[in-house]
Parts: structure tokens; sequence; C-alpha cells
């Protein structure tokens, strides 16, 4: 299947995993946390675990549409001294030299974009995607004509609140779309999942070429092979992560990630 990714990278593993009859496990884990040291340790045992693509946070001190865990390890990150600085570039020049997987860059507006981080991640060739929650459709627009030229996808988000016209509005012209199962914050327990399949459903017919994953609330293997089986290319798993690294359960990280990266499996599944 022919697709319309800028990233070389992301096309890539993509084909790869429909070859496989598989869907792709994206981890998001913050960078820096909870040491600059554990955290590339955690990223590159997480890859060799089962992650296909990895999803680097930026750390932020306001990062206001993260639930509490995740807004913890931004803390703990920039405590760490993985602010937009030397450090943090240190360490993403590290997970790029030693870590064969695409890399999205997940970050908010004032840290990555107005400072200008994008530009030198872009510049070193650092980054697959961009993943920009608090960015407006025209600036992501705006933001894909720039750096689609040095193959890099701009994530557009959809949620189950949207109606059809918003949902064919945001698919026009994307290569990726982030699917949350819910409207809010990353990692709210209380949130009320539906069918993800219904999302699935609303979205597919818009994006014919495209990566289509899901992610919000995925916090157990069975929650991504529902995903998967559903009809997701791709499943994004986030809090549960942190919430490992927070603790240092190191172990425990890597065999979720395992368990997760099975649930994946096209065949396993029934999808």
């Amino acid at each position: 299947m022919k697709t319309n990714l800028y990233s070389p990278m992301n096309a890539e593993v993509f084909h790869d995993a429909k070859d496989r009859a598989e869907a792709l496990l994206i981890g998001y884990l913050v960078a820096g946390d909870p040491t600059i040291d554990e955290s590339f340790e955690m990223i590159q045992a997480s890859a060799h675990a089962g992650i296909d693509i990895i999803e680097l946070g930026v750390p932020s001190p306001n990062p206001f549409a993260d639930g509490e865990v995740i807004k913890r390890a931004h803390k703990r990150a920039l405590d760490a001294g993985a602010a937009a600085s030397e450090g943090l570039l240190a360490l993403w020049r590290k997970v790029r030299q030693e870590v064969s997987r695409p890399i999205w860059a997940m970050g908010y507006k004032n840290e990555l974009i107005d400072e200008g981080l994008y530009r030198l991640l872009m510049e070193e060739q650092l980054i697959d995607a961009l993943v920009l929650p608090d960015c407006t459709l025209e600036e992501q627009i705006r933001l894909q004509e720039e750096v689609g030229k040095a193959g890099i996808d701009v994530i557009r988000f959809i949620n189950s609140a949207m109606d059809d016209e918003k949902i064919r509005n945001v698919c026009n012209g994307a290569t990726i779309i982030y699917a949350q199962s819910y409207a809010g914050t990353t990692g709210d327990p209380m949130a009320q999942l539906q069918d993800p399949s219904v999302l699935c459903d609303r979205i597919r017919p818009h994006l014919p070429k495209g990566m289509l994953v899901s992610g919000f609330g995925l916090r157990s293997p069975e929650r991504v092979g529902k995903a998967v089986q559903s009809g997701f290319d791709g499943a994004v798993v986030g809090s549960v992560l942190v919430s490992r690294c927070e603790n240092r359960e190191k172990d425990y990280l890597y065999r979720l990630v395992a368990e997760m990266k099975l649930e994946t499996l096209i065949s396993s599944t029934g999808g």
C-alpha cells in the first residue's frame, strides 16, 4: 500500500508492519525522566521489548493537556537537567544514534515551536514527526509545509467528540491521524471510553493513504488489542509506561511493553 507519509522512517515501519500483519506500538516517554541516563536506558530497552515508534516528550513547566502522572514526569525531567538545552539535545542525539526507531517529538508550542527547538531537531535529522497538542489545525498545516521538505510528518488529532465535518477537515491532506478515545487530558482514570471501532470507522474513509493510530486510555494489553482489532494501524501508550518510570519498575515496564506488542499481531487478535 502506497502512503503519503513524509518521513521515510515512518513509511518503512508502517509498510513493514503491514507486511508482517501487525499494527504499530507507539510508546510515549518523557525525555530525561527520571534522570537523563535512566531515560536513555528505558527508551533503548523499551524499543528492544517491542516499541516500534518512540514518542519522546519535550519537558515543559506547564504540560496542561496532560494528566498528573505525566505532569510529574515533566517535573522530574526538568529537575534532572533535560530542559530544552544541551542536556536534552545530547540525550536526543544518543537515542537517534543507538535506537533504530522513528522518533516523534511530542511537545507544547512554547517549548518546541516558539523557542525554535523543532528547527534544531529538524536540522540534525533527529525527528520523524511532530506531535503538538496545543497547535491549531491551521498551525499544523503551516508547519507541515515547512518540515515536510525535511521528511517530517506533523500529526493531527481527532477525538470522539468531533462531528463528521470536523473529522473530514482534519483528515484533508493529513499523513498521520492520532485518534483520541476521549476529549480531555491524558491518563484520565474517569474517562468514558467508546468502542474504538466506532471512531475508526468514522475516520478511515477520509484517510485512505495515511496512518491512523489510537491513543488515550490504552492502559493494558487488552485495550491495545481492542484498538488493533478495531482496525487502527497503531496504538499509542503513554501514562501507564510513564508510571512505571516514576516508580523505576524497569522490568515491569519492559514486560508490559512486550505484552502490549503481542496484542498488535493482527492474526492473533482476530483482526
